[in-house]
């Protein structure tokens, strides 16, 4: 058998891998890809371009060929025919568990009853309504409109004279909130 291992020096799973070998007293011949970059192009061709560090290459004495790439004891026991341990199986129980059965609780019926639809009476409108009860005439409108017209043309009248400003003298109701006196003349200079 032979077992070629292609290996990085700060690789913890190569590190692994060569403790197992060492363990199982198994020879093997180490690439360092470190050291010798046509390593790194053999390693890449064996393993189908797996970039990964470590990859082995198990040439048994049948002829077959293994390749494993990264390290997992499981795998390496099962690629060198160790024996995996396997935990013992459970005791046989003579009889199942009894599970209890429990029934869902299902709420008392409640009588359903179906939505009524509500029905609109439309009122019955007359077929002609009177002319003074239902809009304003034209002549109505355009009395209305030449008023206004009249008004805004020149019978204008002044306004309303505006109340005086309130003298300082003046006192606010005793339940008005108190606003702070800022200087009216108050300019900010730079």
């Amino acid at each position: 058998m032979k077992i070629t291992v292609y290996t990085t020096k700060d690789c913890a799973f190569s590190k692994q891998e060569k403790e197992y070998l060492t363990s199982h007293s198994l020879q093997f011949e180490e690439k360092d890809l470190e050291t010798n970059k046509e390593f790194l192009t053999e390693m890449l061709a064996v393993s189908n371009n797996f970039a990964g560090t470590p990859v082995t290459r198990v040439e048994k004495d049948d002829a077959s060929i293994a390749v494993l790439k990264g390290f997992t004891k499981e795998e390496f026991d099962t690629t060198f025919g160790f024996a995996v341990e396997t935990a013992a199986p459970a005791p046989a129980v003579s009889e199942p568990p009894k599970v209890e059965e429990t029934k869902p609780v299902v709420p008392a019926a409640t009588e359903v009853k179906p939505l009524e639809t509500p029905t609109m009476e439309t009122p019955a409108t007359p077929a002609t309504a009177p002319v003074s009860e239902a809009a304003p005439t034209d002549a109505q409108l355009n009395s209305v409109l030449d008023k206004l017209q009249e008004k805004t043309n020149g019978d204008a009248t002044p306004p309303a004279e505006t109340p005086a400003a309130p003298t300082e003298a003046a006192q606010p109701p005793a339940d008005a909130p108190s606003i702070p006196d800022f200087p009216a003349d108050a300019k900010t200079t730079a």
